[in-house]
């Protein structure tokens, strides 16, 4: 199909005229679609017939440094220039205030530029980068908010209404589908046809260019990053009038650099004074681009996941790619087999592919051989009726969805989906040369990834399990995971295992991370590379910052933050910073006159007694003598339980409760005191102060009846006046609340509460039960099965039925309720007979 069918507007066709003259004098464009393997491939037969002088190829021209690491032999895509510049308010001159922006400027092997470059260095033209300086290119888009972005949009392609319109005319799911139709799926002598080729390619994005008003473009940047490759253009030609010069940009703005051109042709190419001082100007602002070459990865390049310009399945294009080489290969040599062929071998062996991966994962009713020759057989097809030469992606997915994937993508069925798509994606990580200007950050920690033995060849997750206790060389991986995940740097996930902070999962022995090294993590380190040049002088650094911000809260000190900070050192190794914490500790205890904050420090420090053989803390710390003092200052604190509002009643709860949590760790801790009397003098110090506070006077009672502090007479009596007459029952309902979630077991040693709690909501109406439901539910919610069924046994013997008649449990059935059963058992066998699953059945329950 060619686009030359398609009636044109009067511009367009101006444009063409105006790449014929351009070409006439030398300038010869490849107006390209990011990241694909006809762009590159006919890119490759253009330098190769031109023998350009020049090749220059959209990128910030800050760049132009780093093409020697490029054009190294040792450098295997995918690869990327990371671009990064500070931008400024523009209301404060204070640099504290500046935002680091970055981008990223991807390659992969059958990239367009990265081709450009390769075929380039061979016929020895000169190669260079010719967009805006990525410093200049924020500030022109100053509006995104966006921290992290790709130096190679598209989003204009994709969002073209002629595009849409035309996919639709043609049949086509997207516009993906329609760009592999039109030109990914042409046969190698069509993509050889460069002047064919890039003629549709031109007349695509022009046209899609058009749904666009000049002022969008000129907000977005498009227009000044034009200008400025044109001025890069002007002055090479205009010094080099013989040159011959290939330009490789997206093909979206190939409209403006012609007509631009064009006019300046007439002018011998030579730039204006006015065009001349602002070309200096933008130049000049790529001193403060920084650009670094990294490591980059497909699941990274793929369109799929986000990435701004990507092809979808970068896997998948790459063998694409690869297939076309050898096929240009064996040309070279006299084979002539048709595109046609090399391609349905390219389908089968990558149904192949994905069938041998879906069975290493182990998914049920994973496909053989009779699925994939199934699946060959319908992409085959499916492209010959669609009239491609030989399956493409959508053939291939369409083949692999008729046969593998068993009836509807419901949730059965979406995570093998998934897996095929990874398979079309992939998780290849590139390569640099060793030596290659990077931060010393990124150097530093690959380096130390390396040394604990984590795999990082490519993108795919893994998990390490690490016995943090026992082995000395697993705390040591673990403090370096702790490190970077306290620095920001997603590198590492926990997955399971103690959680010394939250003080979860605290008597497990073992801990899991899932990681994978990624090009994000590179970005992330190069990102925080400004702040120094190893991750622990960094770390301790930002340790210092939150010792300040700490410190600045003046009365409002925590203590309960200060110990976070001392677990935070012991969690990634900074144990020269530990007796430093302790002593700010030490200070903080004393300072806190919050119970919330000390009770909650006291559980941290618990954590942190226990774990102290995972955090090499020495005896000398004494961590018993720091809970000692924390529980004296938090008795001193006690009754602010009794003070405040009725919306301060939850944490006062929560707080008391933690407490006697709290108090129940301590005889193992420290056997020379015992802090349940502390505990239970302050308990009878509330005494006739809770009044107000319903739910903390439940949970006061309940603790001093467990405390053998008060017997069961004063509790029932207690438990009546809350309940009494005339008693407001909001009261009544959150002293019993106050009581279940303290002690739930009270209720089947005292029914008088059961008692109460009926015969106040038969006095109340619907309306007034329905809202306190969600509380009573919370509140018998704690209760075990068992208790639950004692329960339901006294109600039923108070409301003198049967108890089952409270389950949910059918035990008696009716002669019509047997019948139906006899006939779905019948059923159930007749279709285990016909699936040939009746042995399975035998054997079943013989087992039993």
């Amino acid at each position: 199909m060619s686009l030359l069918s398609i009636p044109l507007p009067e511009r367009i066709e101006n444009a063409l005229h105006d790449r014929q003259q351009l070409e006439s004098a030398g300038i010869y464009f490849a107006p390209i679609r990011h990241h694909s393997p006809a762009c590159a491939y006919s890119t490759l037969s253009l330098i190769e017939q031109i023998k350009p002088d020049y090749v220059l190829i959209e990128g910030p021209d800050s760049f132009n440094e780093l093409l020697t690491s490029l054009l190294h032999h040792d450098t295997q895509p995918p690869v990327a220039i990371m671009a990064q510049t500070e931008l400024k308010p523009t209301q404060t001159d204070d640099k504290s205030d500046a935002v680091t922006r970055s981008a990223y400027f991807p390659f992969c092997e059958y990239s367009p530029e990265w081709q450009a470059l390769q075929i380039g260095q061979q016929y020895q033209a000169q190669l260079r980068f010719i967009d805006l300086p990525w410093t200049a290119q924020v500030n022109e888009d100053e509006a995104n908010d966006m921290q992290s972005q790709s130096l190679q949009k598209e989003r204009y392609l994709v969002h073209s209404l002629f595009i849409s319109q035309l996919a639709e005319k043609s049949g086509c799911r997207d516009h993906d589908e329609l760009w592999e139709q039109i030109f990914e799926l042409r046969t190698i002598e069509q993509l050889a046809d460069w002047p064919a080729f890039f003629m549709d390619s031109f007349i695509w994005c022009a046209l899609a260019r058009l749904d666009y008003e000049p002022q969008v473009l000129g907000s977005e940047g498009s227009i000044q990053r034009e200008q400025y490759m044109q001025a890069h253009i002007q002055t090479i030609k205009a010094q080099h009038p013989q040159a011959k010069i290939v330009v490789v940009t997206g093909g979206f703005h190939t409209l403006a650099l012609l007509e631009g051109l064009e006019v300046a042709h007439k002018q011998q190419f030579k730039l204006s004074a006015a065009q001349q001082k602002t070309f200096i100007q933008q130049q000049k602002l790529g001193e403060q681009d920084k650009a670094w070459f990294i490591r980059y990865s497909y699941d990274k390049l793929d369109a799929l996941n986000g990435y701004a310009s990507g092809m979808p399945s970068p896997a998948f294009y790459q063998q694409s790619w690869l297939s076309l080489l050898q096929q240009r290969q064996a040309q070279m040599a006299g084979d002539n087999q048709p595109t046609q062929a090399y391609r349905n071998r390219l389908g089968v062996a990558y149904l192949s592919k994905v069938a041998h991966v879906l069975r290493e994962k182990q998914f049920e009713a994973a496909p053989g051989f009779l699925s994939v020759k199934l699946a060959a057989e319908q992409s085959i097809r499916l492209a010959a009726f669609r009239g491609h030469a030989g399956p493409g992606r959508y053939d291939l997915l369409d083949g692999l969805q008729s046969v593998f994937i068993k009836g509807s993508l419901d949730e059965s069925q979406i995570e093998l989906w998934q897996e095929i798509k990874t398979c079309f994606s992939g998780f290849l990580l590139g390569k640099i040369p060793k030596g290659t200007a990077t931060p010393p950050l990124v150097t530093e920690t690959y380096e130390m990834a390396k040394s604990f033995r984590f795999k990082l060849d490519d993108t795919l997750s893994k998990v390490s399990r690490l016995d943090v206790y026992r082995n000395q060389q697993h705390r040591a991986r673990s403090r370096f995971l702790h490190l970077l995940a306290f620095l920001d740097i997603h590198f590492a996930k926990h997955l399971s295992g103690p959680s010394f902070l939250s003080g979860n999962q605290m008597d497990l022995l073992f801990e899991e991370w899932q990681y994978a090294w990624t090009s994000n993590v590179e970005g992330e380190l190069i990102a925080l590379s400004e702040q120094g040049t190893q991750l622990k002088t960094i770390a301790l650094n930002r340790l210092f910052e939150m010792e300040k911000n700490l410190e600045q809260q003046g009365v409002s000190r925590s203590s309960q933050g200060a110990v976070v900070l001392l677990m935070q050192a012991a969690l990634i190794g900074l144990h020269q910073r530990m007796p430093a914490l302790f002593s700010l500790l030490d200070g903080y205890i004393q300072q806190d006159a919050k119970f919330e904050s000390l009770i909650a420090c006291g559980h941290k420090l618990v954590h942190l007694w226990r774990g102290r053989q995972f955090f090499d803390i020495e005896d000398g710390f004494a961590i018993e003598a720091r809970l000692d003092a924390l529980l004296q200052q938090a008795f001193y604190c006690f009754a602010q339980i009794t003070q405040g509002d009725e919306q301060q009643q939850e944490h006062h709860f929560s707080a008391l409760l933690a407490c006697r949590e709290l108090i129940t760790f301590m005889p193992e801790i420290n056997k020379n005191h015992d802090y349940s009397i502390d505990f239970y003098h302050e308990l009878d110090r509330c005494e006739g102060q809770l009044n107000h506070a319903p739910l903390l006077k439940g949970a006061v009672d309940a603790l001093r009846y467990l405390g053998a502090k008060i017997d069961e007479t004063i509790l029932i009596e207690e438990i009546k006046r809350a309940f009494s007459t005339g008693s407001d029952p909001e009261m009544a309902i959150g002293y019993f609340i106050g009581v279940m979630r303290t002690a739930p077991e009270l209720i089947l040693r005292i029914p008088l509460l059961i008692d109460m709690l009926n015969q106040l909501l038969s006095e109340w109406d619907e309306g007034r039960f329905i809202q306190v439901l969600p509380d009573l539910r919370f509140a018998f919610s704690q209760l075990t099965p068992k208790q639950n069924a004692q329960m339901a046994q006294y109600v039923a013997q108070d409301l003198a039925i049967e108890a089952k008649e409270l389950t949910l449990h059918q035990t008696e059935f009716n002669e019509q309720q047997m019948m139906q059963v006899i006939q779905l058992e019948q059923q159930l066998q007749s279709q285990l007979t016909e699936l040939g699953l009746q042995n399975w059945l035998i054997s079943t329950q013989e087992g039993k």
